[in-house]
């Protein structure tokens, strides 16, 4: 059961917000079918990040790291948005989000609108359907290159050719950090979205935005290691939280 006094704190805040930076974990994912790599039984007990995940090893031999990603590709593929991410592009639409700053790869923060109506979307760890070659930094649709009947595919340069997703040991994007925690000192609320705030740099990001006088809300189906930093913490589906959010809201 959802606190309904905590959803209507957690909605004045929006209601009273007009910067609003959404950060999103691999748990607003699951709902749409996309288990969290982490989690019991996730990928990454079937395929060791420090080999199948690595850069350095990709650069020795990338067939590991296509062998795991077709796993991947298929299951990323098929996913739908969920309601979280619905009813985060309605709250930009209503001038309410700002800016959404993902961990996903997944793309279903733009699959579900966000970005549509001028909010800035950061990928820290890269996205999902962009290729490019690491020789030449030559760039691909997956439509262009024939990623399921090769061990692993290669440039026209002979350079290998790997999705724009970030690897253990590869740095983040270029400016896309940067542009992400100037986002949470401008920020007047900070939703946070199905994150663990385990993993850094990304969970600087709370702290970061506290510190510049924003509202926290986590929402999330456990605890997190920040939770004293939260102004409200709602525990549970984070589909079933907005869905409320938005009716108490629109109400």
């Amino acid at each position: 059961m959802i606190d309904q006094e905590k959803l209507f704190d957690a909605a004045l805040i929006i209601k009273n917000s007009n910067h609003i930076v959404v950060f999103s974990g691999a748990g607003i994912s699951t709902e749409s079918g996309i288990d969290d790599f982490r989690s019991p039984g996730g990928l990454w007990e079937r395929y060791d990040p420090s080999v199948y995940a690595s850069y350095q090893y990709f650069l020795e031999d990338p067939s590991l790291f296509w062998k795991m990603h077709k796993e991947v590709e298929d299951l990323v593929g098929m996913a739908d948005p969920n309601q979280a991410h619905i009813a985060i592009a309605q709250l930009e639409k209503m001038g309410k989000v700002k800016a959404v700053i993902t961990q996903n790869i997944d793309m279903l923060h733009q699959k579900a609108g966000s970005g549509k109506y001028g909010a800035n979307i950061y990928q820290l760890h890269g996205e999902y359907g962009k290729l490019h070659c690491v020789k030449c930094n030559k760039e691909f649709n997956f439509d262009e290159i024939n990623t399921k009947d090769v061990d692993y595919p290669k440039c026209e340069c002979s350079g290998y050719i790997k999705p724009k997703v970030v690897l253990f040991g590869e740095s983040l994007p270029h400016g896309v950090l940067e542009g992400a925690m100037n986002e949470c000192t401008n920020a007047d609320c900070l939703i946070v979205v199905g994150s663990s705030l385990l993993v850094s740099p990304a969970n600087f990001m709370p702290s970061i935005a506290k510190q510049y006088g924003a509202k926290l809300i986590f929402i999330n189906r456990e605890n997190t290691i920040m939770d004293d930093l939260a102004d409200v913490f709602l525990k549970g589906s984070a589909g079933e939280i907005f869905t409320q959010l938005l009716k108490i809201i629109n109400s």
